[in-house]
């Protein structure tokens, strides 16, 4: 042991073990020669097991084949202490949860940059620690320990399980992260009708909203996590998220200026240092996906994640659990005064624009035209989750948490793009539509403008 080191365990080093500042590892082969080389992923198993990616490995392959025997050297990043883990190869795994999770978050970092695909992971090497020491330092003490308020996380959980409604329980979730999790920035994405792409019902701290931008499953790190049911977790990625912007305005561009834009941007933060991206799993159904995110490195740790999968999972419970069957609403009448609007909806995709301008489609969209119709003919303007659920022209799937997430997306749209329609909650399962201005329905056939 090298004079004025000391023992430490993986428990008391997290940070080390968190990707923040690269680690390394030195094998020596049968002719004595070490070989060193750096990690991208050193991860802590248990109390005496790591976890190392097999990428870029054929030296340390060849040498461990030889000599199991090697040393890890890591970096705290907050204090810069180091520490060094001399370990024996177990074994190799190529399959099962250890090799999965390994995976998804590789294939998360190509995604991210958009090189799907380009990462091949061999597989995932267990490794036993056989010391772990704390080099010499002039810095006696680590950097703060993340730790978990039980009783926080108790009344999360209560307060999650007692949401009156849908909308409720997003923004409880939402709360939860900027409360329990410090991080402000934070947004919910749900499956819809077809089960292949996402779609962003609520969320916290941006600009933009980002309500009705879509994710199609595989694609990004979102769809990537919401294709394999696997959380992810970054700490450092100090990338231009720019890039993906530009692509879309130049292929926008190419198309001619006549193009109506229909692309609702994520919610987004401008540098994305960490991100925290969970899948939503009640009875091994995916539901949907919670994504948080930070501008500093290192915002999150391991035991964040494993607050968010807890969070997650309660929501996606609590979803299920919540329905509406309020009876119909009374009749109203409201006798706006300004100039006519047009609101044009197209039967193939349901897409709704207003005066010319994009506003929704699908689902929601349909349920709108279907609200306008009827306050057009009958000047009704209070409506029930029941009726709107148990009419067949709207051919909705058999998803009976996604008409009130629907409307919630509904609701935020129109705050966002018009201010003269207003969707607003007046009792559970009972909602009224208020318009300021005359309108003019016009129903077209076939699909929106591209």
């Amino acid at each position: 042991m090298i004079p004025g080191s000391r023992p430490v365990t993986l428990a008391d080093i997290p940070s080390c073990l968190e990707g923040i500042i690269p680690s390394s590892i030195c094998t020596v082969g049968a002719d004595g020669w070490p070989n060193v080389t750096y990690l991208s992923v050193v991860q802590r198993v248990d109390d005496e097991h790591i976890l190392l990616s097999r990428q870029f490995f054929n030296k340390t392959e060849r040498n461990t084949g030889e000599n199991p025997r090697a040393q890890v050297n890591l970096t705290e990043p907050e204090t810069g202490r180091l520490f060094q883990l001399d370990v024996t190869y177990v074994r190799t795994e190529r399959e099962g949860e250890l090799f999965e999770q390994l995976k998804t978050n590789l294939d998360a970092v190509a995604a991210f940059e958009g090189m799907e695909n380009i990462f091949e992971l061999r597989g995932a090497d267990v490794c036993h620690v056989d010391r772990s020491v704390m080099l010499p330092s002039e810095v006696e003490e680590g950097g703060h320990r993340r730790s978990v308020d039980m009783a926080k996380m108790q009344a999360l959980s209560t307060t999650v399980a007692s949401a009156a409604d849908m909308e409720d329980l997003f923004r409880v979730t939402l709360d939860a992260c900027v409360n329990l999790l410090g991080c402000n920035h934070a947004f919910i994405m749900l499956v819809d009708e077809s089960g292949e792409r996402l779609y962003t019902v609520a969320s916290i701290g941006y600009p933009a909203s980002g309500a009705g931008s879509e994710v199609r499953f595989g694609e990004g790190v979102i769809g990537l996590v919401a294709q394999r049911k696997h959380s992810v977790r970054f700490t450092q990625l100090a990338r231009d998220l720019t890039y993906s912007h530009a692509a879309r305005d130049a292929a926008a561009a190419q198309a001619g200026a006549g193009r109506v834009e229909r692309a609702i941007a994520l919610p987004q933060l401008p540098s994305i240092q960490s991100q925290v991206v969970t899948p939503m799993l009640a009875h091994r159904r995916l539901v949907g996906v919670l994504c948080l995110q930070s501008e500093l490195p290192g915002a999150f740790q391991a035991i964040d994640e494993c607050v968010v999968g807890i969070l997650a999972s309660q929501v996606a419970m609590a979803m299920t659990a919540l329905r509406s069957s309020e009876p119909v609403a009374a009749e109203a009448r409201v006798q706006p005064q300004a100039a006519p609007a047009q609101v044009k909806h197209y039967a193939e995709d349901g897409s709704v624009f207003i005066d010319n301008e994009y506003l929704i489609k699908g689902v929601a969209g349909d349920i709108l035209w279907r609200l306008l119709r009827n306050y057009l003919s009958e000047q009704r303007v209070e409506f029930s989750n029941k009726e709107i659920r148990l009419d067949s022209s709207l051919d909705l799937p058999d998803i009976k948490d996604n008409l009130e997430a629907r409307l919630i997306l509904l609701r935020k749209r129109l705050e966002e793009r018009c201010d003269f329609i207003r969707i607003e909650k007046v009792a559970r399962g009972r909602f009224r539509l208020v318009i300021t201005r005359p309108l003019t329905l016009q129903q077209a056939q076939g699909g929106a403008p591209a």
